[in-house]
Parts: C-alpha cells; structure tokens; sequence
C-alpha cells in the first residue's frame, strides 16, 4: 500500500533535487504523471473499501498537487477579442529542427509550409531555437527567411558559430516591436545557449529570454535500442541502455547549471520578463522548477491536457514553456500541430499590464 505513495514521493524529489549532487530522482520526475494517477486510482479504491488507509494517498496527493497543476489542466482560460486586453502581445516559441533542413520529418515542403503556418498564425514576437541558416539552399539563405518574415522588422539573432556570409545554428527573436537591446547569453562547453531582446511594446520595455537548454542527443541506434527493448535484453542492448542513461545523465547535469545561471540573469533583469524556450525537461524537475523562480507558467493559466510539445519517438512530455511576469497575464495557449520539427511550437497572448 505504501509503495506508490513513495513513488510519487520520490518523484517529487525531482523538483528540489539539483541533479548535479544526486542525479538518481532526476529519472522518475518523468513518471510522475503515472505515479500520480496510480495513487488517484488508489484512493478511490481505498475510498469505497471505507478503509482508513485512504489517508495515505490523499496526503501524498494533496501534497504533489502544485506540480500536478503544472503537469495537467483541465480548463483553458481563453479570451476571443484580444483586443479587450490592456496591452496584448502574442507570443511564439518554436524548436525549429533547423526547418527541416536534413528532411528528418519526411515530408516535403519545408521550410516553406512552416513559414506560411507561422505567418497565418501572426503572433507579434518569435522565439525560435535551433534557428538555422545556409548559403547551400536558397530557401534557408538569411536574406530568403527574412524577406519572408518581413513583417518582423525587428530581430535579434544569435548564431553558435558564424560561417560564411553570416549563416549558421543557434537561436532568433523576431518582433514586430521595436528590439532596443540585446545580446547571446553562452553556456560553457555546450551546443546550446540563450538570448535575450529587449522589446518596446506600445512605450512599456520587456525583456524576452530565449533558451534552449542542453539536449540529450539521441542518436538513430539509440532510439533503436529503445524500440527493440524486452524482458530478454541482449549484451548489446544492455550496452546500449547504459549509454543512453549515462547521456541522460550528462544532460541532467549540464541542465542544472545552465538553469541556475539563466536564473540568474533573469531575476536581475532590468524589465519584467517573458521566459521562452526548448528546456528540454519536464514540469517535474529541478530546471523547471529553478527556470520558472516566482514567473508564472502560461500554460498553466490558460493552457489546457497535457500539453506535450515533444513530437519523436518518445513519448511525448511538455518540454518547452512560455513564462511571464507575475504582473502579466496570459491567454489562449495553445500547441500548435505542426509536425516539421521534433517539437511542437507553442503560443499565447500575453496581457503587459500594469
């Protein structure tokens, strides 16, 4: 009867546990929604035996209940007329895949039918990671995207490295607000990094952050692996299994730093912030729960399920966030079912008021 009340316990652990002291939690904050409902079901069994017993998965319930609230939504909290709002800004954040330049989804089109569903989407600022331009295709040329995003005269792009005629990997902000400042923010010995622009809205200066946190970085055989698992493993799946988990744990560390560093920034922010970005872990973890400070998480006041961004192999979990300023409220979010990337992009409307 105990036992999973202590799952959900250890679980829960996840979110206060900095993975690089004790990376062991770090791996069931990704059951969490399973040990949750475990319980749930457990209390309703417990509830019609009229067993006394039902106290312990109530207490562990009512307990985990802030982080089921971030992990599941029954409501959204929607508006029609935007217009209605004090001073509306909708936002975008969208992992891009690099647009498909490798063709990973296989479908044809891209990018050319992401950028059309964004410009019929129309959101005011753009956060996009894994941004990517290259003079070896004309559609991915920088001056091709931003003739085609022209009616976002405003960017801040930040590229990993730059190789010739200024292409290359890494993360952009566009905005149909003016950008008065902005700048990279690097991680040490990473692939990943931030951003941030600072966006006049109608005379009232935010500060958008865009992040995209470290990756695992499964490759093809690895996935392979996980897909051929049984209760029969194999030496080389055995391998196999070893090295995903010793990359998992690799990207839980490095999260965790770059997590508390972004925090940092983000609380000496000059201006009242909207946090975007590819996290790349879930609302029961330690980067969520350090990312997000005393921000309020946009899904979770208008979003509505579960809300998994994740598009792959994997199951899906929400891996990428859009938060706000407490003074802010947000609208209408959304996934948005666009299936180029291993990512959904994501959207709200923002109220900047005061």
């Amino acid at each position: 009867m105990l036992s999973p009340a202590v799952l959900i316990l250890l679980s829960v652990l996840t979110a206060y546990v900095n993975p690089a002291r004790l990376h062991i939690f770090a791996f069931a904050g990704f059951a969490f929604p399973v040990f949750w409902l475990l319980n749930l079901v457990m209390l309703g069994w417990l509830l019609i035996r009229k067993s006394l017993l039902s106290l312990i998965p109530f207490v562990v319930l009512a307990i985990s209940l802030q982080h089921w609230n971030n992990t599941f939504q029954f409501r959204a909290k929607t508006i029609d007329n935007i217009q209605q709002l004090e001073r509306p800004v909708t936002i975008m954040s969208y992992n891009t895949r690099m647009f498909d330049f490798y063709k990973h989804s296989g479908m044809d089109g891209a990018p050319e039918a992401i950028f059309e569903y964004i410009l019929r989407k129309d959101p005011d600022i753009i956060c996009f990671q894994e941004y990517f331009t290259s003079m070896r295709r004309d559609e991915y040329t920088p001056t091709a995207i931003i003739a085609r995003f022209r009616k976002y005269g405003y960017r801040q792009v930040d590229y990993l490295r730059t190789h010739p005629g200024n292409t290359g990997y890494g993360l952009a902000i566009f905005s149909k607000h003016p950008i008065v400042n902005g700048n990279a923010i690097r991680f040490e010995n990473s692939l990943n990094m931030a951003s941030y622009a600072d966006v006049n809205v109608d005379g009232k200066i935010i500060r958008v952050f865009n992040t995209h946190l470290e990756s695992i970085g499964f490759q093809d055989h690895e996935l392979s692996v996980l897909d051929s698992l049984d209760f029969r493993m194999s030496d080389s799946q055995r391998q196999g299994l070893r090295n995903i988990s010793q990359k998992i744990t690799r990207a839980f560390k490095s999260r965790s730093s770059q997590a508390e560093f972004l925090a940092r920034h983000i609380e000496n922010s000059p201006y009242p912030v909207i946090v975007c970005g590819d996290f790349n872990d879930t609302p029961v973890s330690y980067v969520y729960r350090t990312m997000r400070g005393n921000l309020k998480d946009a899904f979770r006041e208008s979003g509505v399920g579960f809300g998994g961004t994740y598009n792959g192999r994997l199951p899906s979990f929400r891996i990428d966030y859009i938060f706000h300023d407490p003074q802010f409220e947000s609208f209408n979010f959304e996934r948005l079912p666009l299936d180029y990337s291993d990512h959904f992009p994501i959207m709200t409307t923002i109220d900047l008021k005061q």
